[in-house]
This record gives structure tokens, sequence and C-alpha cells, in this order.
């Protein structure tokens, strides 16, 4: 089946679209159809969540219950989300001179889960040999889109300066940018040199004692999680692997939570948001596969911890929060671990509503939503570049299922989306939905309620 070039919907058979109002003719409409791929059309079921939302993994029938218990504590902390864990130890310039992600493993069909003692499926994926990374492209000042239409129908063909009274010009009013590096990287992180040994737990707790200053207890349970993120096929590259045992989660999960910071649960952050499970983010990430020179937008920075992952991927990660608060702390916890993990300084953070997107620094090479939602929102499919991914929770608010979404343009200037489900069919997502400025959460129709 074919989907709206400006929606990602599918159209009906009279090459119509429901969502947004797009008609294209029958032939165009039969053409786009013999050549998409629909992998999982069945999957991208509605819902919502918002800018700022992190999401809650429950594959269970208790999951609905589970969100609503979050919510209670959430709301028993309410705006008293403190500051982050600082660690006990002080960082030595080891870990900021060189601290690792391998080259770049390209996608690649899921291998087999090592099994046995720990450590074994971490030495299993770290033993692969990386292929060479991806060169991708410098990162311009300024990338222009291709022309689309605005919500109003009239066909727009600069999105840096939105015209009129559009929503997108009214959300761009309230936009302030928290923190946004020049385009070339601050640290650059292909030139690094070190990482830690994956050979055993404690060849890998020591060398990040003495070179990240961050403390044993943490280091020992990140390993036992990476190994039971092995083992059930979350990660299968290996550098989203040393990113993952590079990204210290408990100084994102606030200090509240830190009891189980690497329990695979979802946590509350405060401000009615979560910090989703490691596993979900680790599947999530590992699905985007992001290149070091590629532009990845995260909408929903959440705790934090997202963006710090990715950082460890990427030497261009964008992120926009709704929440004012909550961005604000999070920002800070960014700026107070900078100097120990100067890969942060690489992450431009927003005040924003992320529906609308970051039309500065689009097209971006990947997007990953981190709220409930019923539909792609049109301006991010937008600004996703031809060929490029979005991982995305899809579906109502019971339960969505979390899409990996490739597009690709052809020579007539056909948008098709090829679809899949990241878990398969045997396990569903709870998101926090996708909010909108002002209150409420979009909704299928485009704007928000």
């Amino acid at each position: 089946m074919a989907s709206c070039p400006n929606c990602g919907f599918d159209l009906t058979p009279a090459g119509t679209c429901a969502v947004c109002g797009y008609r294209g003719s029958a032939s165009e409409t039969d053409e786009r159809a013999s050549t998409q791929h629909d992998a999982g059309a069945a999957s991208a079921a509605p819902e919502s969540r918002s800018s700022r939302r992190k999401p809650l993994l429950w594959i269970a029938g208790a999951a609905a219950v589970a969100v609503l218990a979050a919510i209670v504590v959430t709301t028993a902390f309410g705006h008293t989300a403190g500051a982050s864990q600082t660690s006990s130890q002080t960082a030595t310039p080891s870990r900021v001179a060189a601290a690792p992600s391998p080259s770049s493993a390209g996608p690649a069909s899921k291998p087999a889960a090592a099994s046995g003692n720990t450590g074994a499926a971490i030495a299993a994926v770290s033993t692969v040999a990386p292929a060479a990374a991806s060169g991708g492209t410098a990162v311009p000042s300024k990338s222009p889109l291709a022309e689309a239409p605005d919500a109003a129908g009239t066909v727009q063909k600069d999105y840096y300066a939105p015209v009129g009274t559009s929503p997108e010009a009214i959300r761009a009013t309230h936009a302030i940018d928290l923190y946004s590096p020049a385009h070339q990287p601050v640290y650059d992180i292909t030139k690094r040199t070190q990482f830690p040994p994956l050979s055993s737990e404690s060849a890998y707790v020591s060398w990040m004692v003495a070179h990240s200053g961050e403390q044993a207890k943490y280091l020992q349970e990140r390993w036992v999680r990476a190994q039971k993120t092995i083992e059930r096929r979350h990660i299968t590259h290996q550098r989203i692997l040393m990113a993952f045992l590079l990204t210290p989660r408990e100084w994102f999960a606030r200090p509240y939570n830190l009891g189980k910071v690497y329990e695979n649960t979802a946590l509350p952050i405060g401000y009615g948001q979560t910090i989703s499970g490691p596993d979900l983010v680790a599947r999530m990430t590992d699905y985007l596969d992001p290149q070091p020179n590629q532009r990845v937008l995260e909408i929903g920075t959440g705790s934090g911890y997202q963006s710090a992952f990715l950082s460890e991927l990427s030497n261009y990660v964008y992120t926009i929060e709704i929440v004012k608060p909550l961005g604000e702390e999070t920002n800070n916890i960014y700026l107070e671990h900078t100097k120990q993990i100067p890969e942060y300084a690489n992450i431009h953070r927003r005040l924003a509503d992320g529906y609308y997107g970051w039309p500065k620094y689009a097209p971006f090479d990947r997007i990953i939503v981190t709220a409930g939602i019923d539909h792609i929102p049109p301006i991010l499919l937008r600004e996703l570049k031809p060929g490029g991914i979005m991982v995305i929770p899809i579906g109502p608010p019971t339960g969505q299922t979390i899409l990996k979404i490739t597009k690709t343009v052809d020579a007539k200037g056909n948008i098709h989306l090829t679809r899949e489900d990241i878990y398969h069919g045997y396990a569903k997502a709870i998101f926090v939905p996708f909010t909108a400025y002002g209150g409420g959460t979009h909704f299928s129709h485009g704007g928000a309620k």
C-alpha cells in the first residue's frame, strides 16, 4: 500500500489521504504501491506522546496499570526532581582524551545471541571486526529542504523562516536554544583511540574506574545489564554495545531512582515524564544505528540519557524538549559532566514543540521519537533525509508498536516508506504522550487537542 508523501499515512485505494487531505492520481498511487515495501503497515496504528516523553516498556498485560502507577509515583516526586548524581571520584583526563567507540559496524541482520556466563555475549559482540566508518558529509550551515505544501496547501520554499501564522511560525516564537555548539563537533568521536577492554567484567570495571572516575557499583550493574541486552538481542552492533557501556545511566535517572537504575523498567523523572528502560533504549538505538558524521534528531530529551547514548555514536546530536523546567534541569546535567565526557558538548539542546522538528539543521539522517503518537508527524517526515531512518512509537495509549521507518524517494519524487516493527509483533511499549505546546497532545489531524 502506498504512503502519503506529506504525513506518511497509508493512502486509500483512490489515492487520497484521510489524515492531511492529500490527493494523488490513481496512476501515481498504483505506481507507489507497486514499489513500496510495506513491512509492518498493519502495525502503524495511531497514538500519542510528547516532545518530552520517555518510553515505558511494559511487555505484559498489566501495561496500562503500570503506566498509572508510574504517573502516581511521578506526581509524588513532582517538581522536586533532583540534580544529577555526581561521581565520588575526580575524573582523569584519559576518558576525556580518548574513550572509545570503535568505528562503525553497518546495519546487519541480527546475529544469534551469545549465551553462557556473564561476559560471553559481550565478548562475542565486542570481537566482531568493525566495518569502515561511514563517511557521511560535513554538516553544512544551511541545508534546504525540498518544496512541500504547508497545512494550508501553500508551497513554502524556506523552512528556516516559517511564514505567516502557520503552526510552525507560532511554535517557533516559543523555541529556546539551551545550547547550540558550532557545526564542527566540539569533540570528534572518530579521533578517540582508547576504550575499555570488554574481555571480562573485572577488566572493564577497572579500566573505567581508572579513566572515568565512575563508581564501580554502577559499572558492574551496567555490565550485567549489557550482557542481558545482548542475550535478548536488543544490541547487535559492536558500536552500540560500546556506547551503552560508556553511558552512565545513573547520572540521568535522578537521585531517587539510583537503587534500581539498571533494572529493565521505566522510572519517573518528575514533570509527568519518565526515563525509558535500558533494554528499550538499547533496542531503539540499535535499529537507528547512527554513524559518526550523521545528524541525529531526538524528539523528547527527557532525562537526557538517550542523547548522551547517541553522543557516543554521532558527532551531531540534536534534541528537543517541550517541558521547560525538565529541559533546563537536564541541560544542567550535561553542563556538569561535559568536562568529564566532552561528547556532551556536541549535543544541541532546545526547548520547543518537537512536532515541528528543527528546520535550521534539517535534513536529518536519523530521527528518534520517544513519545507515543498515532501518526508520523508530517514535518518530521519532511526533515528526514532520503535514505534516512526514523524510529517512532505508533499506536493507542494502551501500547505502541515501535516502527523503524526507512524513507526513500524515487526518480519521480515519490516518497516510499518501508516499515518494520522492531519487536516483530511480540511486544509493544507504552510511552508518555506526544504533547503539544500550550497543553494537550498531537492527534492525527496534525494539530493539538
